[in-house]
């Protein structure tokens, strides 16, 4: 690489050569060669070009060459060679090109609350339909509410039940009494003699025990129904309530996950285990439409598309018409303040369906542009009090000519007069064009993105310790991380130590029980006193109940005894285990063991500088020990970050391997996993070809000049053997060349090079 000269000097040396067929005895031009940094800036008044400005214009867009207050020099032409360019017609224009990729639009997808992670139901690159559910909660907490509130509203409605039959009996009793008690008070009355008869005092006197209990019979009758009535009301009421709680229990289970409201695919997940507390809002899952798409690119202000002359897209080297979708300043704030990298971007309008996602693009912005306009190199344009001005070259003489400029790029500004077309501007040339050729052609141009990659599981499980009662000790983890499993197989073993003394103590308390029945069992067969028999079956209901109740205490302490082991409900991989040590002690649900099924299984690699997104081909060679070398073909799952929000941006993208080559892929890796697993007796090199734009113009690097930032140039040789100052816009380069985004160069064009 040889040196970049002076800047201003390298202008010089751009503008210089536009004419140089009308000078004679000229050396070798330098070559200057540089890197492309195409891009786009907020607003037009930020650009490099009126930075950089060498002409202060009598228009609104020129720019100043140098400080009012400076001397101007004069070119002294005695004693030298004159070197000179003509004004001539040519276009100006200020164009800029924006690097982006084809995106599906995206939509992403949250917990409506805060709570635990489940799991997903939907993995990266796989499609659903409307309904389909995307993720979910934690169900088991949920679960065990759920049960518990079932296992009281049974407890509940047997107690009632117990209730309601020996109540039933009570109220039958009473009724019968007031019955009773009621006729015989009648009867009485129905022999009541006449009030002035001598006995009606003696009856009057014996008839109100009679009244007074028929009374006692009715209260007590009313009593026992009122009971029952606020016995049955507290009884709906606690039964409704429990019930109400399972539904909103349900509901809220059911709220725990996210289903799809439409069609799509999976373009981009977080790593979330199950357990893991997610707050509310935060996305979990990314849902992408590849029949809707967008390019997604840097940032271009609406200003900066609202002053566009034109404004397009090239994808494999055809335009296509885009439309810009605007970002209001509320969010633009927003994305800044959470320090998210904003991006535009554009929908692209491809009624033929040639576009697929994950394929290259390029905005270009023709933010200005003027055609067949008198120009002079800025640099040949000076300034002074009176305005500005050139030099004419005249018969060795320089002419003070005063000219009014208007707009202009990286190398010309516009004359608007003061010269006309041909006119001789002084203008010193100290270098010469190179003496090779090279030619314009058409072609692709591509980079080759490689990197390592590794095994990626987005699904995975912790199976954890079941037993919910007693002192539980790790006894061994019998697998290794990384390690191959099938379904059934031990994993783990836990060792549970009962609650013995409560054990004995629940077994003595149902043997009482029992024992009891046996009593009550004598007790029933020797008596025939029906209200007897009654009150004894009415017992015998309350003893079984207990004992039920105690059985099912029993059967929880007991469930899990001794050494159970943890077993592989699936064939997949282990990744990830407790650190406890064997011996130590663990809790309820403790994690245990992380179990990733095998079609789960992606290969995931870092992706520097957002190149990679969904629908890429990406070629993955797998080098596993002890094995033969293979190269697999694969796609690239997950979209480009641009189109995410910073919570989905993980700086990895994702490649999906056809499930029948990753699971052979798996058993050989599997099989030769030693004490270090699996991960590490395996090798994944990642192969993407990125920035592939075909059939456009290809301009030899060693032939392109340089200025400013994404200003380049060629030097076109005429057939006269004359040359010319061409200026292209470049959408990107390869190691060779750089492609024509923008520009009047044609396929075969000779131009000429170092």
């Amino acid at each position: 690489m040889k040196r970049r000269p002076d800047k201003r000097i390298l202008t010089r040396i751009l503008i210089a050569v536009a004419c140089l067929g009308a000078v004679g005895g000229i050396t070798a031009l330098r070559v200057v060669h540089g890197p492309l940094l195409a891009g786009l800036v907020p607003d037009a008044s930020e650009s490099d070009d009126a930075g950089e400005a060498s002409v202060e214009s009598d228009t609104k867009t020129a720019g100043a060459a140098s400080d009012p207050g400076e001397e101007p020099e004069l070119i002294d032409p005695v004693g030298s060679i004159v070197r000179y360019v003509p004004a001539e017609f040519r276009e100006i224009s200020r164009v800029t090109t924006c690097q982006g990729i084809v995106c599906p639009d995206t939509t992403e997808y949250p917990y409506e609350s805060t709570r635990l992670f489940g799991n997903y139901g939907v993995l990266p690159g796989e499609s659903v339909q409307p309904g389909d559910r995307l993720f979910y909660g934690a169900e088991d907490s949920v679960e065990d509410q759920i049960d518990a509130i079932e296992e009281e509203n049974a407890d509940l409605l047997a107690d009632f039940t117990n209730y309601a039959s020996d109540a039933a009996v009570d109220i039958s009793k009473a009724k019968k009494s007031e019955y009773e008690a009621a006729q015989a008070y009648q009867d009485m009355c129905a022999f009541a003699p006449e009030e002035d008869s001598p006995w009606y005092a003696g009856w009057a006197k014996g008839v109100m025990p009679a009244e007074r209990a028929a009374k006692q019979a009715k209260g007590a009758r009313e009593k026992l129904e009122q009971a029952f009535k606020e016995r049955q009301e507290q009884f709906d009421l606690q039964y409704a309530y429990n019930e109400k709680r399972i539904e909103r229990l349900r509901q809220e289970n059911t709220a725990a996950g996210v289903s799809s409201p439409t069609d799509g695919v999976v373009v981009a997940s977080a790593y979330h285990l199950p357990g893991d507390r997610i707050t509310e809002g935060d996305p979990i899952l990314a849902i992408g439409h590849p029949e809707e798409k967008e390019i997604l690119c840097e940032y271009v202000s609406k200003s900066v598309v609202n002053k566009a002359e034109d404004l397009y897209a090239l994808v494999e080297g055809k335009r296509y018409e885009v439309q810009y979708e605007v970002m209001e300043p509320e969010e633009y704030r927003r994305r800044k303040q959470k320090e998210v990298e904003v991006y535009t971007t554009f929908h692209l309008i491809d009624p033929s369906d040639e576009v697929s996602p994950g394929q290259y693009a390029v905005i270009v912005v023709v933010e200005e542009r003027l055609t067949n306009v008198l120009c002079v190199p800025k640099d040949a344009v000076s300034r002074d009090e009176r305005g500005s001005y050139v030099y004419l070259y005249d018969n060795g003489e320089s002419v003070y000519t005063p000219v009014q400029t208007g707009t202009y790029d990286a190398a010309f500004v516009e004359i608007l007069s003061g010269l006309k077309e041909g006119d001789p501007v002084i203008y010193d040339i100290p270098y010469t064009v190179g003496t090779k050729t090279q030619t314009v052609t058409r072609g692709e141009v591509s980079a080759p993105y490689t990197t390592d990659g590794f095994l990626y599981y987005p699904s995975a499980e912790w199976l954890t310790n079941p037993a919910k009662t007693g002192t539980c000790y790790l006894k061994e983890v019998l697998v290794n991380r990384y390690e191959q499993v099938e379904q059934g197989q031990a994993l783990a073993k836990i060792e549970i130590v009962s609650d013995d003394i409560e054990i004995a103590r629940l077994r003595r308390k149902i043997e009482r029980q029992n024992e009891r029945l046996v009593d009550l069992a004598k007790k029933r067969a020797e008596t025939n006193d029906k209200e007897e028999l009654e009150s004894i079956d009415r017992t015998v209901r309350d003893r079984n109940r207990t004992i039920e109740v105690l059985t099912k205490q029993l059967d929880k302490l007991t469930r899990y005894t001794g050494i159970i082991e943890i077993t592989a409900p699936e064939r997949g991989i282990i990744t990830d285990l407790t650190e406890r040590k064997p011996g130590e002690l663990i809790d309820t649900r403790e994690r245990i063991v992380q179990l990733s099924l095998d079609d789960s299984c992606y290969i995931a690699i870092e992706d520097k500088g957002a190149k990679l997104s969904y629908g890429q081909k990406a070629d993955v060679t797998v080098s596993v020990l002890n094995a033969k070398e293979q190269t697999i073909e694969g796609t690239v799952v997950t979209v480009s970050p641009w189109a995410l929000s910073k919570e989905l941006r993980t700086g990895f993208c994702v490649i999906r391997i056809p499930q029948e080559q990753m699971a052979a892929i798996s058993d050989v890796a599997g099989s030769t996993a030693g004490d270090n697993g699996y991960w590490t007796r395996s090798r994944f090199r990642v192969e993407i070809m990125t920035g592939h734009m075909g059939d456009v113009l290809l301009v030899p690097k060693s032939a392109v000049y340089t200025a400013g930032t994404g200003n380049t140039y060629v030097i076109r040789k005429n057939p006269d053997g004359s040359v010319r100052l061409d200026r292209f816009v470049a959408g990107g380069s390869d190691n060779t060349n750089y492609w024509v985004a923008y520009g009047d160069l044609t396929e075969g064009l000779e131009i000429c090079s170092e």
